[in-house]
């Protein structure tokens, strides 16, 4: 790839937010072809020693043994060189991809089939190697001597398919310990493995057994043919003094040998595994501790892997609800909410007797007529967002806001204490909310904007609550006479030059729950559109 084009691509972001740099060669290709090699190299060794020891005593398989390995040195040579040839054309995609820098959320299919089929895909390449070998050294006994016998069964066929075997399966599983950490991340950076459509790889019942086979059949069937071999010799009449050593020198090797490729299949394979069930684990308990940002990162298409993908479509799942959750919590009042979501409310109402508080801005016209349209609704909201936090710590649903008004309703969700409790909390959230917005005016006076003024009605009686609107939309809100009569109080404020106007009825409850009331005076006012006095507590 020339210079230019490293110029031209620039850098790019792994899927953990590192910069990664255009580079010649990828680490990972070097680790793999020295992996596949060693395991090839190991595997070759291994069918010397086991041929050595297991081949027949006859003179004719003597003599075959040397004219093979005469033939042994080309037959490595094209084998190595085809095999690293084959395996490096097909890894060449996603070679490419690393050296060139492309952008890692946009990979084109090829690599990305390429990368999850690639350690079964070099394994079987591996592997035809040695079944190139089984074919072909029968075929050289036969061209040179004419025939070939059942004694040539271990050293030209079953020694090179057991090791071959164990190669092909040891390379698989190193290739596949180093994708899942090296190259699989940088190609599927958002995962979604198991979306990939034409891509060859082991579920994890399939490699389990390709492992057991490799760690536990073979080195069984190693030492199976040992022994064969060496009572065969015996049978041929060689002496025990020189087949007995032998075999427990043989013995000895092939058990350390196996014990230690074992020890590395083991760890690698358990790997593959307790790392991605450790990273579903910790993403676990991040969901359940209300963190759903960090995905886990998806490296396989196996059970594994849907594990993982699960795991990640779970957390956009809760994240997405939680948007929505907090959204709707803006909108409808969290309690409300709440109850809605579990199916706790009815949608033809309900009889309760709830304490109502309206809560509205003195002077709001003349504020409207002065001030900018974006003034007005800050302001709003900052009045708005003191009497609403207040309310709420008060134990007060926040019906809706009607202009500058706020409606507030106090014992409708929780009965314990009847009215008298309902009663109480709407005089201390109304007490206290004289108190918030002199804090208030303190700090618009600091910003040299002018205090504000409120009027306040309260009353306590019967309501319906319930879901009212049309059929596509609704909304949960209280209705009846106590709404109006509050409503009403509060506009008479105004009129009686006061700051609140509490309905005897809320002030008695309020007295009998054992509330501190301060000094008001009373006196009997008319209700607009309704007949009758309203007897009230005047303050202010």
């Amino acid at each position: 790839m020339p210079r230019m084009g490293y110029l031209r691509r620039g850098t790019v972001r792994g899927h953990e937010g590192r910069v990664r740099r255009p580079v010649s060669i990828p680490g990972w290709v070097f680790l793999s072809i020295v992996a596949v090699i060693g395991a090839n190299v190991l595997a070759g060794s291994a069918t010397a020693v086991t041929i050595s020891l297991m081949r027949s005593a006859s003179a004719f398989a003597e003599t075959v043994r040397d004219h093979d390995l005469i033939w042994l040195p080309y037959w490595r040579t094209v084998v190595y060189a085809a095999g690293i040839g084959f395996s490096v054309v097909y890894l060449w995609p996603i070679i490419s991809f690393f050296r060139c820098g492309t952008t890692p959320s946009s990979p084109p299919p090829k690599v990305q089939r390429r990368a999850v089929s690639a350690p079964v895909v070099v394994a079987v390449i591996g592997f035809s190697g040695w079944l190139s070998g089984v074919i072909l050294f029968p075929l050289l006994t036969l061209a040179h001597f004419g025939r070939w016998s059942t004694e040539l069964m271990s050293q030209q066929v079953l020694s090179p398919l057991v090791n071959g075997f164990l190669a092909a399966t040891t390379s698989y599983l190193v290739l596949d310990w180093i994708f899942r950490t090296r190259v699989t991340p940088h190609v599927f950076p958002e995962g979604r493995l198991a979306d990939l459509p034409g891509a060859l790889s082991l579920r994890v019942s399939g490699r389990l057994g390709v492992f057991l086979i490799a760690v536990a059949f073979l080195p069984l069937f190693t030492m199976l043919g040992l022994v064969q071999a060496a009572a065969a010799r015996l049978h041929a009449g060689m002496p025990v003094d020189s087949v007995v050593p032998a075999l427990v020198l043989a013995s000895q090797g092939t058990f350390g040998l196996y014990v230690l490729l074992g020890l590395v299949l083991t760890v690698l394979l358990a790997r593959t595994f307790t790392r991605p069930l450790g990273e579903v684990a910790s993403a676990l308990r991040r969901v359940r501790s209300g963190g759903f940002e960090q995905p886990v990162r998806v490296t396989a298409t196996d059970e594994i892997g849907v594990l993982e993908e699960g795991v990640n479509a779970m957390a956009a799942t809760l994240r997405e609800r939680e948007r929505i959750l907090q959204t709707f919590g803006r909108v409808v009042e969290p309690v409300v909410r709440d109850r809605l979501l579990a199916g706790d409310l009815q949608a033809e109402g309900e009889e309760r007797t709830a304490t109502v508080l309206f809560c509205d801005l003195r002077g709001f016209t003349t504020f409207a007529e002065r001030m900018p349209p974006r003034e007005l609704v800050h302001m709003l909201n900052q009045f708005f967002t003191v009497m609403t936090d207040w309310a709420r710590s008060c134990g007060g649903f926040v019906d809706k806001f009607i202009g500058d008004a706020v409606l507030v309703v106090f014992g409708l969700f929780d009965s314990a204490g009847g009215p008298e409790a309902g009663a109480a909390a709407g005089l201390r959230c109304a007490f206290g909310m004289r108190e918030r917005l002199a804090q208030l005016n303190a700090e618009r006076a600091s910003r040299g904007e002018p205090a504000l003024a409120m009027k306040v009605g309260i009353h306590t009686g019967p309501v319906v609550a319930g879901t009212l609107g049309a059929s596509d939309r609704h909304e949960y809100t209280v209705v009846g006479d106590t709404v109006n009569v509050a409503a009403r109080l509060e506009g008479l404020c105004r009129d009686h030059a006061c700051e609140m106007l509490i309905s005897t009825t809320t002030w008695d409850l309020a007295r009998a729950a054992g509330i501190r009331l301060p000094e008001a005076e009373r006196a009997a006012v008319t209700a607009r559109g309704r007949g009758g006095e309203v007897e009230v507590y005047r303050l202010g």
